[in-house]
């Protein structure tokens, strides 16, 4: 696939995570999807994962202890099988009810019309912070 292909193939993904539709995701990931959110375990969704069925509980974990409230991909550059994506979210963690504001970088790699490896880095500490229960809080 061309560089401009393999950039409309993941600006459909973003548009498929943007309406909750994890099928089409998940069907156009090859079957054994290198897909790694660099970071700690103890964040839900750290973490490496292999295989589709995996990066499905990656997105549910990521839907059960998230609430999404901005989620946007900004620029998009490709190279090759290489598509990297610059963006920034905010969420907030349901079970501690703290939000968080990062800017990130997704790298998908791409082969066949399916993405073979995906990466995410972010501001780990941030994101880890919103995890952690209050002070005093059990």
């Amino acid at each position: 696939m061309s560089e401009k292909e393999n950039t409309a193939l993941i600006q459909r993904l973003y548009q498929a995570f943007g309406t909750g539709d994890l099928p089409t995701i998940l069907d156009n990931l090859t079957d054994d999807v290198d897909w790694h959110y660099l970071g700690p375990e103890e964040n839900p969704i750290g973490g490496k994962r292999r295989g589709r069925d995996q990066v499905k509980q990656f997105f549910e974990t990521m839907m059960q202890s998230l609430d999404v409230e901005s989620f946007a991909p900004e620029e998009f550059i490709a190279q090759n099988d290489t598509v990297v994506v610059v963006g920034s979210q905010r969420m907030k963690v349901k079970r501690t009810a703290k939000g968080y504001e990062v800017a990130w970088v997704h790298v998908f790699n791409v082969s066949g019309g399916k993405v073979f490896r995906f990466r995410e880095f972010s501001d780990t500490a941030a994101v880890m912070a919103a995890h952690s229960p209050a002070a005093g809080a059990k």
